[in-house]
């Protein structure tokens, strides 16, 4: 019997090449095309409530937009979705933007994050295709503010790259934060987050980008015609939106045009649904 944890998916489209699984019980094989020629493959990757809100203003380092959408840590349908989080981790290399990693004070972008399950067999499979050992931390950040002593700056392997602009590049300066990667350009300009990520495919050789989000990256790489598939996660918790302030939605793919590549439950009996949205080509 295959394990109860791993999603059943229906493939509307061809999605591209096949990457593989590491251990076809838990994870189905994905396919990606090949990267433009330019810059990274970029898929977002997100989770949202049964209405759509993926994230809100906290009122205290207790209130936990994330975990309250999820619905609880030990659901089948919750492992599931951790499980295919750190696959995705394994396609290429992994970003996030700055606000998500000052909320998340223990996350590093790796297949195996602090606490969880042992899977060396997802690094096996990044190895065996010719990848580092972790994926590279991509940081995105337009004030480099950020936590010096943060495990995405200090975890041995990491490679963490900065993207962020030339003022933010002074402010890592201050923070003696030195000894990573920067990229800095316009950022707040479609033209500079192209850029940037032009030279995060000519000076790292990234091709594949897994990013984490929050949703105000998600909508800022769209806007630069960057942004080329998603998996979103829908969680069966209705969030009360007049409960919370600066609620944030995810896109509404119908008005985007996107176009449903895939999607997955688990069977028997599964409520979340997993769903592969992908953008036109340029946008």
């Amino acid at each position: 019997m295959g394990d109860r944890a791993c999603i059943q998916w229906t493939r509307y489209r061809r999605a591209g090449t096949e990457v593989g699984t590491p251990d076809p019980e838990r994870w189905a094989p994905l396919a990606f095309p090949a990267p433009p020629p330019d810059r990274p493959w970029v898929f977002g990757v997100v989770v949202t409530s049964a209405n759509g809100v993926v994230a809100w203003r906290r009122r205290d380092a207790h209130d936990e937009p994330v975990r309250e959408i999820l619905g609880g840590d030990t659901r089948l349908d919750r492992i599931a979705d951790r499980r295919f989080m750190r696959y995705l981790r394994t396609i290429g290399d992994a970003g996030v933007g700055a606000q998500t990693m000052r909320e998340q004070p223990t996350l590093i972008l790796s297949p195996q994050e602090p606490g969880d399950e042992r899977v060396p067999e997802l690094y096996a499979f990044r190895v065996a295709r010719g990848l580092s050992h972790h994926p590279r931390n991509i940081i995105y950040s337009l004030y480099g503010r950020l936590p010096p002593q943060h495990p995405m700056l200090t975890t041995p392997g990491l490679s963490p790259i900065v993207v962020t602009t030339p003022a933010g590049r002074g402010e890592l300066a201050r923070r003696g934060i030195r000894d990573v990667a920067v990229i800095a350009e316009a950022l707040l300009e479609p033209e500079g987050l192209e850029r940037a990520h032009g030279r995060l495919r000519a000076e790292h050789g990234v091709r594949y980008l897994a990013c984490e989000g929050g949703q105000t990256l998600f909508a800022a790489l769209r806007t630069a015609r960057l942004l080329d598939e998603m998996f979103v996660t829908t969680t069966d918790v209705v969030v009360n939106r007049s409960a919370h302030e600066g609620v944030l939605t995810t896109f509404d793919f119908a008005a985007e045009r996107a176009t449903l590549m895939a999607e997955g439950r688990l069977e028997p009996g599964g409520v979340y649904t997993f769903k592969r949205w992908r953008f036109a080509r340029g946008g």
